[in-house]
């Protein structure tokens, strides 16, 4: 009995002990508790972050300010131009469209091997179209083209791609300029992998690096005229517009004869005149035309030299942005009604006799064709006695060509919204006595010479993409027919 009494009572102080020793605890966790409300240590503000960062209210939240400046930065401070390719619903840089299609480029975009809006539309527009996400939809610090599979870039696309890059570059220097710093679109555009010789020589002489980063390279067979941008909005008193379109007109010329002169050949006399209508005719066609009120030019001229063959090659490209020329006289207001009711008739002509057919060829590309022949004009006759512009610069432009057999290189293209209409020397132009017994010119790209015929489809097609204005692709071969030799003549 004394040893369960014993036992009983150690259990009971053990208790007692257990009890007291808990209560100790219990009282140091609280003490120190006190301390640190007395002190106020906060919670250190990296781990904030991370407790604001898993809540997913505050992430939307964060996501939609972030959005919503986004866009007021780009409605107030992009360029015109580009402003206009992101939202022409009808074009392939629609920005809806674009968002729609989610790319996720991670800042990096791969450049086609062929870099050809007009032979290789499907993959060279899916590859602006991404550009232009991963610069204004897409969140990241910088935008690199990676050229490693690139073989061949043509001359138009390039110079649209160097549009978007500029204007880009433009609209984030005047945010910045504004006093928005917050690092919302890329910092850097860059290429990288750009293995291909002849890719080199475009790029840095008239391309991207030497347009934006000042990285211009001389290279011995290549003599750039770089990207000149004309705004009519500044020069908007039209005896200025005219001065300013021969001033450019001079300037290529005089650009094209120094190069000759350096290969010591010069131009006759009569292809130095033909060369300045083509380029002349095709700038004011381009003003005429445009919409957003700006012109853009760009040369490139290559000197070959196969031993006995010494010859240079010119590239030239003319573009605006805005109303095609189809949609120019489809609209209301065109000016130019008589025209636009003989492209009627035409029209029904060709709808009696089953000649449109769906993405091949229709009536936006019957129009196009017929806006090039002589006497042809979407503007009034007693404002602007023209109408003839188009004709000459394309006879101009065979003139300089000359025969098949002597030049098979030279090769002009005129694209306008989802028409394409190619030059090259199989169809030229032919005469024609209308009803008053007048002589005019015509270009029907068929054997008849008629216009209400139907156009060879190799020549005058539908596109399957739309291009939102008119641009003039040029390729010319100056070779012997074309130049003389300059003797004892020291080159500058």
């Amino acid at each position: 009995m004394r040893y369960k009494n014993k036992k009983i009572k150690h259990r009971r102080l053990q208790l007692l002990r257990d009890r007291r020793r808990h209560r100790k605890i219990k009282s140091k966790k609280k003490g120190k508790q006190a301390v640190i409300a007395h002190s106020k240590v906060g919670i250190p503000r990296s781990f904030r972050r991370n407790k604001s960062n898993r809540n997913p209210q505050r992430l939307i939240q964060r996501g939609r300010a972030i959005h919503k400046k986004r866009e007021w930065l780009i409605e107030k401070y992009l360029p015109l131009n580009l402003k206009y390719l992101i939202s022409e619903e009808n074009g392939p840089f629609f920005i809806k469209s674009i968002k729609d299609d989610c790319y996720n480029s991670n800042g990096t975009v791969m450049v086609p091997e062929i870099f050809s809006i007009m032979d290789y539309p499907e993959q060279s527009y899916l590859f602006l179209r991404k550009i232009i996400s991963a610069l204004i939809i897409e969140v990241s610090d910088f935008v690199i083209l990676n050229y490693e599979n690139c073989k061949k870039v043509e001359l138009s696309s390039q110079v649209l791609l160097d549009i978007i890059l500029k204007d880009f570059w433009t609209f984030r220097k005047k945010f910045q300029h504004a006093g928005n710093k917050e690092s919302l679109f890329p910092s850097t555009i860059a290429g990288i992998n750009i293995n291909d010789v002849e890719i080199q020589k475009l790029l840095f002489s008239v391309g991207s690096p030497a347009v934006l980063n000042n990285r211009e390279r001389k290279f011995e067979d290549i003599i750039p005229y770089k990207l000149c941008i004309h705004n009519n909005e500044e020069d908007g008193n039209p005896q200025k517009r005219i001065e300013q379109k021969e001033i450019d007109t001079t300037v290529m010329a005089d650009y094209v004869i120094d190069c000759l002169r350096r290969m010591k050949k010069k131009l006759t006399g009569d292809k130095l005149n033909d060369l300045c209508t083509v380029i002349g005719e095709i700038l004011i066609n381009a003003e005429e035309h445009s919409t957003t009120k700006y012109r853009f030019s760009i040369g490139y001229f290559k000197e070959e030299n196969g031993g006995e063959h010494h010859f240079g090659v010119f590239r030239l490209v003319i573009l605006n942005f805005g109303k095609t020329i189809y949609e120019k006289f489809k609209s209301e207001d065109c000016p130019n009604q008589d025209v636009v009711e003989k492209m009627k008739l035409l029209s029904q002509n060709y709808t009696k006799r089953n000649l449109f057919k769906k993405r091949e060829f229709e009536e936006e590309n019957l129009w196009t064709l017929y806006a090039l022949q002589e006497g042809v004009t979407s503007i009034p006759y007693d404002q602007h006695k023209r109408g003839n512009g188009s004709i000459r610069f394309i006879e101009s432009f065979f003139n300089i060509k000359g025969s098949q057999e002597a030049d098979d290189v030279s090769r002009m293209s005129i694209v306008s919204g989802k028409t394409r209409i190619v030059f090259d020397g199989r169809y030229n132009i032919t005469s024609k006595i209308n009803s008053n017994r007048d002589i005019f010119k015509v270009m029907t790209f068929n054997d008849s010479g008629n216009i209400e015929d139907k156009p060879d489809n190799k020549y005058v097609y539908c596109m399957d993409h739309y291009f939102p204005g008119t641009f003039v692709s040029a390729k010319i071969l100056l070779n012997d027919d074309d130049l003389k030799q300059i003797k004892n003549t020291t080159l500058c």
